[in-house]
């Protein structure tokens, strides 16, 4: 049984949803649930409608997922989720419509700051996908199947450039910025922890004058580095889920293939695709990461984006797997940054949660940041960060 407070807040959304579904959801009555073992900013509410007809032959069920805006105005402020539903619900009502693989959106009113909703298909229940057990050391035929999915994702905006280019940049220029601006609270995150890494290599004897050098590059990372990430280079530029995380990506195993699908869409930018496979690498594969399995996984990303290219008749020429390596040797650090402060959470050692945070000065961010994990952690991002230098990631900075 749910909470007075929820059940004044969900019926009126309730007799929304099924005012569409037909008389046979005249009378209706819903049970709730909510996720566990997941990050997740919005209140989400997994909702089972069930049709209380009296004909057994037209009872139903329809599963759907409902998120609101936390109810904490501190929090929403912080994590500006003002922006978040804008953008979540600018994507179903504007880029979802034209493809079929995202859930269905059953309703969507943006009413900031603390009223806006989403509900959504369950592709839980109706699909057949589910959260997968994996949140780090992710298995690589995991790896390989969200990559294949992220590379048809980015692929399709490619194609909405081409030939619907008027439309999609109405669209992208629609899109409102949530953690990349100015003024924004993370670039004492970022600038705050970029360096926890290079500390412990230090610790530990390794070569100074890279310490010293990388340290340096690294005391404005958010104005200098990640900013320079974010800003949009054609031709590669496409739309990035922005939040490419195992917690944002379904798996169901169909005859024997690992398939995917997306969600939570709050974070969708126009950008790099590096944006996004970076960060999927260096958060659920932070350990596995290095040069043979950067190219292993950015083949068949690759591979897959010409595939669906080519069936769409558009020209891959100008989105070459040598154009695709160079931009993550340039941008593949941005993943990375993210991890030196997420992994923690990830993995289950540290807590970064906006309630949690909102409680600390904000001046003492990083360094609350920086001692999740413990020695752990940084060495598993010091290990990580020398296997980006392999690749080439750090060229760039070490260079001039």
């Amino acid at each position: 049984m749910c909470e007075r407070s929820e059940k004044d807040l969900l019926d009126p959304l309730i007799n929304k949803i099924v005012a569409n579904l037909g008389k046979d959801f005249d009378d209706v009555r819903y049970e709730i649930s909510v996720p566990e073992d997941s990050f997740f900013i919005s209140n989400l509410y997994f909702l089972n409608i069930n049709s209380n007809a009296k004909d057994t032959d037209k009872k139903r069920t329809v599963n759907v997922v409902l998120k609101k805006p936390p109810a904490i105005a501190d929090v929403r402020d912080v994590m500006r989720t003002n922006e978040q539903f804008h953008n979540e619900i600018l994507f179903y009502q504007r880029y979802a419509k034209h493809h079929e693989e995202f859930p269905r959106c059953l309703l969507a009113e943006e009413k900031p700051p603390s009223d806006s909703v989403i509900v959504l298909e369950n592709v839980i229940a109706q699909r057949g996908y589910d959260i997968s057990k994996w949140k780090h050391d992710v298995p690589i035929e995991y790896t390989m199947a969200a990559f294949r999915e992220i590379a048809r994702f980015h692929a399709k905006a490619y194609v909405a450039k081409e030939r619907r280019g008027e439309e999609f940049f109405d669209f992208v220029n629609g899109l409102q910025e949530v953690r990349y601006y100015s003024e924004s609270i993370l670039k004492v995150v970022y600038d705050g922890t970029a360096n926890r890494s290079v500390k412990y290599l230090r610790g530990r004897g390794y070569d100074p004058r890279f310490c010293d050098k990388l340290e340096d590059k690294l005391r404005n990372t958010y104005d200098d580095l990640v900013m320079k990430y974010v800003k949009p280079e054609e031709p590669l530029a496409t739309l990035c889920h922005g939040d490419f995380t195992m917690n944002n990506t379904l798996f169901k195993n169909e005859n024997g293939e690992i398939k995917c699908m997306f969600i939570d869409f709050a974070l969708t930018r126009y950008g790099s695709p590096v944006l996004d496979l970076s960060t999927f690498l260096c958060l659920h594969c932070a350990r596995q990461v290095d040069k043979s399995m950067l190219d292993k996984v950015l083949k068949a990303y690759h591979d897959s984006l010409t595939r669906c290219l080519e069936e769409s008749g558009v020209d891959s020429e100008k989105y070459s797997f040598e154009a695709l390596r160079e931009d993550y040797k340039r941008k593949g650090l941005f993943g990375f940054f993210v991890a030196t402060f997420f992994l923690p959470t990830v993995m289950g050692l540290g807590d970064c949660s906006p309630e949690k945070f909102i409680k600390i000065d904000i001046q003492n961010w990083g360094l609350a940041l920086c001692e999740q994990g413990g020695d752990e952690c940084s060495e598993i991002m010091a290990n990580m960060l020398l296997r980006l230098k392999e690749f080439g990631c750090l060229d760039d900075l070490l260079d001039d």
